[in-house]
């Protein structure tokens, strides 16, 4: 499970357009991410800050409902593919977790 900075870095990766992608991570089963062409798992790359992903591109901002679809269906088509009942429990605590940032920062962006 990540940690609460790393889910806090997750979150505004996502914000400023990162995307989740469809295959899981090898070593772990956990999300992996790209951002501004870097791909990462936040569970075993050692991602501390922004300033380590961030490149000389500016990215647009993303709508969070967008990112939520997004999130589930690629979560759906992860469950489809796995077999292996741990890995499958990780993808999902790791998705289900990302989902639960993204409702928070649409409750804060609402107020």
């Amino acid at each position: 499970m990540l940690s609460k900075e790393k889910r806090a870095l997750v979150a505004e990766i996502m914000r400023r357009g990162g995307t989740l992608l469809a295959e899981p991570c090898p070593k772990c089963g956990g999300i992996m991410i790209k951002y501004k062409g870097k791909t990462f798992c936040p569970n075993c790359d050692n991602i501390n800050s922004l300033e380590e992903l961030e490149g000389k591109t500016e990215s647009k901002p993303t709508d969070l409902q967008e990112i939520n679809e997004l999130i589930l269906k690629r979560l759906l088509s992860v469950l489809k593919q796995q077999t292996d009942d741990e890995k499958v429990s990780i993808v999902a605590l790791n998705y289900l977790n990302a989902l639960k940032i993204l409702k928070e920062m649409q409750t804060k962006n609402e107020r």
